[in-house]
């Protein structure tokens, strides 16, 4: 009596909300199996890609830059194993003479002893000769978000070590430094005041590693495809391979905090790099987006 007077066939409602509520779970459903099928079938690409690049091709020819001789520029120790590793392992491997020059000495927490030696011990893992690692000492040039490094000190110290070596090849961050530490972004900015100041040498190719969005930096193997989609320029590792990058990240125990596991088990720096060649017109205009 009292529905009748509110006017209300609550019995009609009722059946009115099972029967929306049906058709949404017949499409949560529909949308549950997209999802599956998508995953699925992105998973059979990467291991398609896997199979046919990474294991076939012959490791001379796996991404192969070309270069006698190269110089890896880094901000910190652990940059070379966190960002660059397969790029490092794969040219030593070629018989690359590979060099690195390490800006600092990572003393932010007042480690600085520590983490040079653990990063002797790292580039050795990787295949690098002690005698190719450089590692520079200047209070300009402290391990620090905080401070900005002067830009033509470091372009100063790269000039050298291309002379000095008769280098062909210089490899470091982009401008977005990979994880957007101004420190890495300074070096960027010294290779574009180079270009710029046209002090570069006219026979040393430039490449810069891809920066890439958070997702696509935590996918791990699975930026595969997207990888060989997007650059010509890649060095990538099959999974034994990877933990050799693996065992070089480790030597640096005064870094290895929860989350830096965490990033060697799923960051894509772990397994694969992309490099993009640069030139004064590429910097350029990177520089007028700046502006």
């Amino acid at each position: 009596m009292l529905l009748s007077i509110l006017g209300y066939d609550w019995e009609y409602l009722y059946n009115i909300y099972l029967q929306i509520l049906s058709e949404v779970l017949v499409y949560v459903k529909n949308f549950a199996l997209y999802i599956c099928a998508w995953v699925l079938s992105y998973l059979l690409v990467c291991g398609a890609v896997y199979r046919r690049y990474a294991r076939k091709l012959p490791t001379r020819i796996r991404g192969a830059l070309g270069a006698k001789r190269v110089l890896i520029v880094i901000a910190h120790p652990d940059d070379e194993c966190m960002f660059f590793g397969p790029t490092i392992f794969r040219l030593c491997e070629q018989g690359t003479d590979v060099h690195i020059l390490c800006l600092s000495n990572g003393n932010f927490e007042g480690k600085g002893q520590v983490r040079r030696k653990e990063l002797w011990s790292a580039c050795q893992e990787l295949g690098v000769p002690v005698e190719n690692i450089c590692l520079i000492n200047d209070t300009r040039l402290q391990d620090s978000p905080k401070v900005q490094w002067p830009v033509p000190v470091i372009a100063k110290l790269i000039h050298h070590q291309l002379e000095s070596l008769a280098v062909d090849t210089l490899v470091t961050f982009d401008r977005g430094g990979v994880s957007s530490h101004p420190n890495h972004s300074a070096v960027f900015y010294a290779v574009a005041f180079m270009f710029v100041e046209k002090i570069m040498p006219q026979k040393c190719t430039v490449y810069t590693l891809d920066s890439v969005n958070i997702l696509r930096k935590y996918m791990g193997f699975l930026d595969l495809p997207l990888s060989f989609i997007l650059s010509s320029k890649r060095y990538f590792l099959r999974w034994t391979e990877s933990r050799r990058i693996v065992r070089a990240m480790k030597l640096h125990s005064s870094q290895m905090v929860w989350f830096r596991y965490l990033y060697v088990m799923f960051s894509r720096y772990m397994v694969i790099n992309t490099l993009r060649k640069v030139n004064l017109v590429d910097i350029e205009l990177e520089l007028e987006v700046d502006d």
